[in-house]
C-alpha cells in the first residue's frame, strides 16, 4: 500500500495545474449538481455487493456515479448518504472511501512514473536530475512531499515544470531505493506520453487532496 502523506498547503513551487478538460460528454456531480468534464470528476459505481466503487479509470459496468475530483465533495457524498440517493438504491459508501480515493489517484500518478523509469525515461537523485537538465533531455520534475531548500530552488531555475508527488518513500520505491526526493522525466518522444500523463495524475491526486472539507 503506498503511504498517503499529511494534508498540505498549496505549494508554489509545484506546477501549474495542466488543463485536463477535453471535448465531449459533460458529467453532473450527485453532490453539487455541477457540470464537468469526466477528467475533473471521479467515477463511481456500485458493485455486485452493494459496496460504492471508485472507478478511476472509467471501465467498470454500471450506472456510473459522478463525484467532482475533491476530498471535500466525496467526504459530502458519504456522509450525506448521497450515493445512495443517487442510485436509488441503499448502498454501503465505507467512511475510509475519501481516503481510498486519494490513495488509487496516488497509486496510478506512481504508476505511471514506474512505466517511465522501466523505459529508461527516468532518474532519481539530486546529481542524476541535475545531469539530465543539463543535457537539455529533461521535460518534468517531480519532487516528494519533503522536497524544500537550495535543491528545490535550483530545480525551479531550471524554468522546466516541477510536480509534486507522493513522499520520499513512495518514490523511493519505484528506483529501488529507501527514498528519492528528486525525480526527473526525459522529454516525450514521439512512441510516449509519459510527461502528460504523470503530470496530469500529480495534478488530479494534489488538487484532490488540497481540496478537503478539514
Amino acid at each position: 500500500m503506498v503511504p498517503t502523506s499529511a494534508m498540505t498547503q498549496p505549494d508554489p513551487t509545484a506546477a501549474a495545474v495542466p488543463d485536463i478538460s477535453v471535448q465531449g460528454p459533460m458529467r453532473t456531480c450527485i453532490v453539487s449538481g455541477a457540470e464537468g468534464s469526466p477528467e475533473r470528476m471521479i467515477r463511481f459505481v456500485v458493485g455486485p455487493d452493494g459496496d460504492v466503487v471508485p472507478d478511476l479509470a472509467r471501465r467498470l459496468p454500471g450506472r456510473g456515479l459522478w463525484v467532482t475530483a475533491e476530498r471535500a465533495a466525496v467526504e459530502r457524498a458519504v456522509e450525506k448518504r448521497v450515493f445512495s440517493r443517487a442510485a436509488r438504491a441503499a448502498v454501503t459508501a465505507s467512511a475510509d472511501l475519501p481516503d481510498r480515493v486519494e490513495r488509487l489517484l496516488l497509486e496510478r500518478a506512481l504508476a505511471d512514473l514506474g512505466r517511465a523509469r522501466r523505459a529508461g525515461r527516468a532518474v532519481a537523485g539530486f546529481v542524476k536530475v541535475e545531469q539530465m537538465i543539463g543535457q537539455q533531455r529533461a521535460g518534468l520534475v517531480v519532487v516528494a512531499d519533503e522536497a524544500d531548500g537550495d535543491g528545490l530552488g535550483k530545480l525551479r531555475a531550471s524554468g522546466l515544470p516541477i510536480a509534486r508527488l507522493g513522499d520520499a518513500t513512495a518514490l523511493g520505491g519505484l528506483f529501488g531505493r529507501e527514498q528519492a526526493v528528486y525525480v526527473a522525466v526525459a522529454r516525450d518522444d514521439a512512441g510516449g506520453e509519459f510527461i502528460q500523463r504523470i503530470a496530469v495524475g500529480a495534478a488530479r491526486w494534489r488538487g484532490y487532496r488540497l481540496n478537503s472539507a478539514g
